[in-house]
C-alpha cells in the first residue's frame, strides 16, 4: 500500500515537472521569436535611416598634421546621385581645367591608399576650416549649389564629398534652420540667397520623417528592454520553483 502511493506522489511530481519544463521551453522559444522580430524591425529602421553612419577611415593628411592646400583646381567629375535638392542644385558652370588636369593628372589620382577621411572626419575639417559656413551649434542654411563649390576646392572625390555633406544637412538642427527667408551663405561666409517656401517645406518633412524614426527605434528598443526582463524574471521564478520541489 505504502509502495504504491509512494508511486503515484513520484508519478505526479514527475508530471508536474516535465509540465514545468515543457513551460519553461516554450517561453524560451518566445524570447527567440521576439529577439528575431526586433532585429528584423532594427534592419527595417536601419534601411530605412537618411544619413547612416559610416565606418570610421584612416586618418587623413590634415588629423595627421600635414598642411591642406587652399586651392585646387576643378576637376572634370562624372554625374552623381544629388544629395538634398536644397544644397547641390542649381545653375552649373563649366569645368575648369588646371595644369594637372592637362597633363591628365588629378588630385585624386595623387591620394594615397588609405588617406581619404571617412564622411564624419571630413566634415569635423570643415567645421574647422570653414568656421563661418560650417557650425556645431546655432546653424545656418548653405548656398544653393555649394556642393560644387566644395568640389572645386577638395582634393577628395565627388562621391566623398557628397557624403560628407549629407552627413551635414541630415542633421535635425540643420533641417530646423531652413526657414522661409532664411538667409544662405557660401563657402566665405557670405550671403547667398534666402530659403523659398518650397524649400522650407521640404526641409520640414524631412525633420519630420528623421524624428518619427528616432521615436519608432525608441520605442522598439524599450519595447524589447521590457519584454526581456518580464521573460527573465518568469523563467526565475519558475526555476526557482521546481529546484524548491
Amino acid at each position: 500500500m505504502l509502495t504504491q502511493r509512494a508511486a503515484a506522489l513520484f508519478n505526479s511530481l514527475e508530471r508536474r515537472a516535465q509540465q514545468g519544463l515543457d513551460e519553461i521551453a516554450s517561453l524560451r522559444r518566445q524570447l527567440v521569436a521576439l529577439k528575431a522580430e526586433n532585429a528584423e524591425l532594427r534592419d527595417r529602421l536601419a534601411r530605412q535611416d537618411t544619413s547612416p553612419r559610416e565606418p570610421i577611415a584612416p586618418r587623413s593628411a590634415a588629423e595627421r598634421g600635414y598642411p591642406l592646400p587652399r586651392s585646387i583646381p576643378r576637376r572634370v567629375v562624372s554625374p552623381a546621385p544629388v544629395v538634398d535638392d536644397i544644397e547641390t542644385t542649381g545653375p552649373q558652370e563649366p569645368p575648369h581645367l588646371g595644369n594637372d588636369d592637362a597633363r591628365g593628372e588629378s588630385p585624386q589620382s595623387r591620394l594615397e591608399i588609405g588617406e581619404a577621411p571617412s564622411p564624419q572626419a571630413l566634415l569635423d575639417e570643415w567645421y574647422r576650416r570653414y568656421t563661418d559656413t560650417f557650425f556645431k551649434g546655432h546653424t545656418r542654411p548653405l548656398k544653393v549649389g555649394i556642393h560644387e563649390d566644395l568640389v572645386a576646392r577638395e582634393p577628395w572625390p565627388d562621391k566623398l564629398v557628397r557624403r560628407a555633406l549629407a552627413c551635414y544637412v541630415h542633421l535635425p538642427r540643420y533641417l530646423k534652420a531652413v526657414r522661409v527667408g532664411a538667409e544662405r551663405v557660401d563657402l566665405d561666409g557670405q550671403p547667398a540667397g534666402s530659403v523659398s517656401e518650397g524649400e522650407a517645406r521640404h526641409a520640414h518633412k524631412k525633420l519630420e520623417s528623421l524624428q518619427a524614426q528616432q521615436q519608432a527605434q525608441a520605442t522598439a528598443k524599450k519595447s524589447e528592454t521590457k519584454k526581456s526582463v518580464g521573460l527573465d524574471h518568469k523563467l526565475s521564478e519558475l526555476l526557482a520553483k521546481h529546484g524548491r520541489q
